[in-house]
């Protein structure tokens, strides 16, 4: 979707967090020059929308400037519920007449009427019609102008200038998709659904043969877990923080060991805290595993990656393992990155790359 470019810059714009990384090289040589985070002061964005535009362009010129990038060029990530994706089903046929074909179409599909829309779409696979005609699945993505220029216009007041906008949930795929193994006559079967909990929203995107074939953005981030815990243990974020990442869930057959300044009775409360709010979360992913198992085309899930914020909580991939019935692992953004030329150690980025994985993914070349 972006222009190729020596460098490029992926800008990830969470509720409480800035994300950015650059990265120059070709697809299969792609080489990290810069990674950074800074932490939002509430109020400026919320569940994916800008809320304050000078006060996010004055963060965001700060982030700029300690980060250290050489550019001013970046690629943005956007979530939020005005943004709308729709499968849809078309005849085979020239990329011009497609685009047409789908933009006199796309009323009936979107809630948004078109000319308040920016409209894009992706080619998800061809299949041949019962009548034999070969015909293509999109997925269709449509959102409200007004709230892509309240983005634009941070970036502006921040002397940046957006180079292009992708979805964040098809950067996490990019980010997250693994190359195919050349050594298999066939692809390995199934699915794999990507899960980035981020601050303020959890990013959802299902891949099939490398291709991302649906997406949502559930209105729950890992401040909701914390905020709670929080609250329940009676101390700061900071502290709920600490210890969700120390002591976090209880699950079956985990080691117990805990920080010496927590006891068994702090530890039960951090698990049933924690436990209370991950049920909601792994409900919601399981509510759209299954509406994806319902629709036509669709392989079965067989494994779920988790990225973002939230996926730091010890023993979170696990959980939702043992809740969804499907094996889930942590993500990794780093697999496509030849090479760490930033200043952070490979140690540092390691713990750092849950939180880049979008930006890393907007950042990465695409074609050969």
């Amino acid at each position: 979707m972006f222009e190729k470019s020596a460098s490029r810059i992926g800008l990830n714009i969470e509720q409480t967090l800035l994300a950015g990384v650059q990265v120059k090289g070709s697809r299969h040589a792609q080489v990290l020059t810069h990674a950074s985070l800074q932490t939002l002061p509430e109020g400026l964005v919320a569940e994916g929308e800008v809320i304050d535009v000078s006060g996010l362009a004055g963060q965001l010129k700060s982030f700029w400037k300690r980060a250290g990038f050489r550019q001013r060029r970046v690629l943005l990530g956007i979530a939020n519920q005005k943004i709308v994706v729709r499968a849809m089903e078309f005849p085979v046929m020239e990329e011009k007449e497609l685009r047409a074909a789908i933009e006199f179409q796309a009323q009936e599909a979107i809630p948004i009427p078109v000319e308040e829309a920016v409209l894009d779409y992706q080619v998800m696979s061809t299949f041949t019609a019962d009548d034999g005609t070969p015909r293509q699945q999109i997925l269709l993505v449509a959102a409200q102008k007004d709230m892509i220029h309240q983005f634009v216009e941070v970036a502006r007041k921040a002397n940046l200038t957006v180079e292009g906008i992708d979805l964040q949930a098809f950067a996490l795929a990019r980010a997250l998709m693994e190359e195919p193994d050349l050594s298999l006559e066939q692809p390995a079967a199934g699915a794999v659904a990507m899960v980035n909990i981020g601050s303020g929203i959890t990013n959802l995107v299902v891949v099939q043969d490398g291709v991302p074939q649906f997406t949502r953005v559930i209105s729950l981030g890992s401040e909701t877990m914390i905020e709670a815990l929080a609250t329940d243990s009676g101390v700061d974020t900071e502290e709920a923080w600490r210890l969700a990442v120390t002591v976090g869930l209880h699950v079956a057959d985990a080691p117990l060991d805990l920080p010496d300044d927590v006891d068994d009775e702090r530890a039960a409360q951090v698990h049933s805290s924690l436990e209370n709010s991950c049920e909601t979360f792994a409900d919601e992913v399981r509510r759209s595993i299954d509406y994806f198992h319902t629709q036509a085309h669709q392989a079965e899930i067989s494994r779920v990656v988790v990225t973002g914020d939230g996926s730091l909580v010890r023993s979170l991939p696990t959980y939702f393992g043992q809740a969804l019935h499907i094996d889930t692992m942590l993500g990794d953004p780093l697999r496509r990155i030849a090479e760490n030329k930033s200043k952070l150690s490979e140690a540092e980025l390691g713990v750092l790359a849950p939180r880049l994985s979008i930006a890393i993914g907007l950042a990465l070349e695409d074609e050969d």
